[in-house]
């Protein structure tokens, strides 16, 4: 009777640990992605809600968005809806946090051009670059101190297999307050070992890594995939430019000869 006794206080200690542990790790995750997220790209990154189970370190992400820079229509560069994650859960309390899985499935993302040279996946492109060498200073400056004083911008981050899969890229052409959209779809995207021969690897450098990458092939995929409409687009607005201003673009030979 006694260890019948002992075995229910056990589990109702799991389960009231369950409880209050599983919301505060849910938003700690939220606070993680927000505050690297925004900090690597300039702009507000959110994560909806996050699920991770203690016994398989198996998870899912609701969803995560990327909000545009100033002056662009798109409210989103990026829309994840639908993440999931395998986590190793032994790692959490290491240096090292190690995802073993991260599978991106249906992301939406934005291609908007403001004008002939400013988009704003240059600009996300751009803000990245500045602010993750800001954040290897930092990661730097965390190392030089003791253990107590490390927080987790010093932790190395390992993603082991990173897909995304069944993706679209939205290209708006804002021009002179013509908005024209064209869609195609994103390539899969495989990544592996994300951050493992990398000494500085910490999670903005590892964050920095995996949007670049994105970003660079929902570009790549714009421009080659639908390089004439795109043109097209733009030459129509083109011809609304006045003329020195229109000479002098057709002297760069943007559209070619």
């Amino acid at each position: 009777m006694k260890k019948r006794y002992v075995f229910l206080g056990v589990l109702v200690a799991a389960v009231a640990a369950g409880y209050y542990f599983m919301p505060s790790l849910e938003t700690i995750v939220q606070k993680v992605v927000h505050k690297y997220g925004s900090e690597i790209t300039g702009t507000d990154v959110n994560l909806k809600g996050f699920k991770l189970s203690l016994t398989n370190g198996e998870g899912t992400i609701s969803e995560i968005t990327v909000a545009n820079p100033k002056n662009y229509s798109s409210p989103y560069i990026f829309q994840l809806g639908e993440i999931s994650v395998k986590v190793n859960i032994k790692s959490l309390t290491t240096d090292t946090i190690i995802i073993d899985k991260i599978a991106v499935s249906k992301p939406i993302i934005t291609y908007e051009m403001l004008s002939l040279t400013q988009n704003n996946i240059s600009e996300i492109q751009k803000n990245v670059a500045k602010n993750t060498a800001s954040a290897e200073k930092q990661e730097t400056a965390a190392a030089e101190k003791t253990d107590t004083e490390k927080t987790e911008s010093s932790k190395k981050v390992i993603i082991r297999e990173l897909t995304v899969e069944g993706g679209e890229v939205v290209a708006v052409a804002n021009i002179n307050g013509k908005a024209n959209n064209l869609k195609v779809a994103l390539p899969k995207i495989v990544m592996k070992n994300i951050g493992e021969n990398n000494k500085k690897a910490n999670i903005a450098a590892t964050i920095s890594k995996v949007i670049n990458t994105i970003l660079a092939t929902a570009s790549k995929t714009v421009v080659e995939g639908q390089l004439a409409d795109v043109k097209g687009i733009a030459q129509e607005n083109l011809n609304n430019v006045v003329g020195s201003v229109k000479d002098r673009v057709k002297e760069l030979g943007i559209f070619g000869k």
